[in-house]
């Protein structure tokens, strides 16, 4: 039995004991039903959905979650299409060898590919994956589905925008002019995830954030109206940041709650609050219908937040913010083009303590320009932050990510070679073990030190100063839920060492 299209999500990885984040992708799951919207017959495989349990070791450290590349002999059906999504740079060397290994058991099939990383490095895929057609660059529903509506109809689809291509008979790479942004957001289909095994990922409670029960990603906005130059949002998107009408988002939570059973949801915008019309609007929405449920939101800034916004949010049911802080030092901020008042952060994170939301802040060390003293005011901010009573932290070491300014600039200069053993390096960010330093002030080891001494000290005085949350940390613990990002990454990293011992343990007795 043959379909039109075929799209494949790839299995997760990690290395060290933090273990996979093991959630739904949203990116896929659009491009599915703009695709089925379109008219075409569509089968995803969710690689790490399908087989959401099983775990193996490759490259001899690395833990793969999901189906084993061999199922898909199996798995996959002929045909014309096939669509990969690859987000994450750390995994490329995975996802080109998943798709070398598609292009051997489906030859005649065009192989298609987007996402975050692929929008930031076309050429550099082109050249280290042989079996690449297309790549989407940028948003992919429309540009998708007219790739798809030309090759069904064996029509030339050369020129159409948003693509970069290989020409197989002369070998030669080609760059179409940039698509348009997608204009009308709230005509998008919602996320195909009735072609997901998405009950593995709820009946889990798997998601980016605070386990609430069974939960679903969203989005309510595309885009981000700032420019910092460690992120790689103006070549993804574009800076033009598009909300959606709140009574639709509203429209699609209270369809996952009457078809899946979702009781929280997680959202997944690059800036989710800007204009404090939208999220007034929004939790209003919410509570004129009345759903008991909770949300979380991700990488928030504070210009449209004040103590009154936040009651309102949490009458509507946010129990999770997240704050990108990234540096106390104003000096590093600036020349990071992150506009941002720590202070003002801080007492609004207040407000959200008041209020009875969770909070939790992310912070980079190692950035472009950073001294120690510029360390030493990011590192008694966030004590100061134990103490009043912040949840959580997130401490990352900076990483010239690909499709970011600074990333250009790196390789510009020769400091970045586009490689295997740069792209592995990306495991770093979350990995505890380790770290890699573009910084001219401190070298790996170091920036390893000044993490583990904010999260420790962070976490000794905040558990010391609230010690209720010790309780909570070991009940929540040996009952194997989570109702903080802490407990959550302890949760992952007794999954990750299990399967990381048992496959250890099964490579040894092949052994004997």
């Amino acid at each position: 039995m043959s379909t039109d299209i075929t799209l494949i999500r790839p299995p997760a990885y990690s290395i060290g004991i933090m273990g996979a984040q093991r959630v739904p992708y949203l990116g896929i799951a659009y491009i599915a039903a703009a695709a089925r919207a379109a008219g075409f017959e569509v089968d995803v495989i969710d690689m790490c959905g399908e087989e959401i349990d099983h775990t193996e070791i490759t490259h001899s450290k690395y833990v793969a979650y999901g189906m084993p590349f061999s199922a898909l002999r199996k798995r996959l059906k002929p045909a014309r299409v096939i669509g990969f999504t690859c987000m994450f740079s750390q995994e490329w060397i995975f996802n080109r060898e998943l798709i070398a290994y598609v292009h051997k058991l489906s030859p005649e099939s065009i192989i298609v590919a987007g996402g975050e990383h692929i929008s930031a490095i076309p050429d550099f895929c082109f050249k280290d994956s042989p079996e690449l057609d297309i790549c989407v660059i940028g948003e992919g529903e429309e540009v998708f589905a007219q790739i798809v509506k030309r090759i069904e109809k064996d029509e030339n689809w050369l020129d159409i925008p948003g693509i970069v291509y290989r020409e197989r008979s002369k070998g030669s790479i080609h760059h179409n002019p940039k698509a348009r942004r997608v204009s009308e957001i709230d005509k998008i289909p919602f996320p195909a995830w009735d072609l997901f095994p998405i009950d593995n990922y709820l009946s889990r409670n798997l998601n980016y954030h605070i386990q609430r029960g069974r939960t679903i990603p969203m989005l309510a906005s595309r885009g981000c109206p700032y420019k910092c130059t460690f992120c790689s949002n103006t070549n993804m998107w574009g800076n033009p940041w598009q909300t959606r009408n709140p009574k639709l988002i509203v429209d699609e939570m209270e369809k996952h709650i009457n078809q899946y059973g979702v009781n929280n949801f997680v959202f997944s915008d690059l800036t989710a609050v800007v204009q404090k019309s939208k999220i007034e609007d929004f939790c209003n929405e919410i509570l004129n219908r009345r759903f008991n449920i909770t949300w979380q939101l991700p990488t928030l800034r504070v210009e449209s937040l004040d103590r009154e916004v936040l009651a309102l949010m949490y009458k509507a049911g946010c129990r999770e913010l997240d704050f990108a802080i990234e540096s106390a030092s104003q000096k590093v901020l600036s020349m990071v083009q992150k506009r941002n008042d720590p202070k003002q952060i801080v007492s609004i994170i207040k407000d959200s303590l008041f209020v009875g939301i969770n909070t939790s802040v992310n912070m980079i060390i190692g950035l472009p320009g950073e001294r120690v003293w510029d360390f030493l005011k990011s590192y008694l901010l966030v004590i100061k932050m134990a103490y009043i009573g912040l949840q959580e932290v997130n401490v990352f070491p900076f990483v010239p990510y690909p499709g970011s300014k600074l990333f250009k600039e790196f390789v510009e200069r020769g400091k970045i070679e586009t490689c295997d053993n740069y792209f592995l390096s990306l495991f770093a960010y979350a990995n505890l073990s380790s770290a890699c330093s573009w910084s001219e002030t401190f070298g790996p080891k170091t920036l390893r030190f000044l993490r583990l001494l904010i999260m420790v000290s962070f976490y000794s005085i905040m558990l010391v100063t609230h010690p209720r949350r010790i309780i909570q940390l070991i009940t929540n613990t040996l009952r194997g839920i989570s109702t903080t990002k802490l407990e959550g990454v302890l949760k992952r990293v007794v999954k990750n060492l299990t399967a990381s011992s048992f496959q250890k343990e099964k490579c040894a007795k092949k052994d004997i």
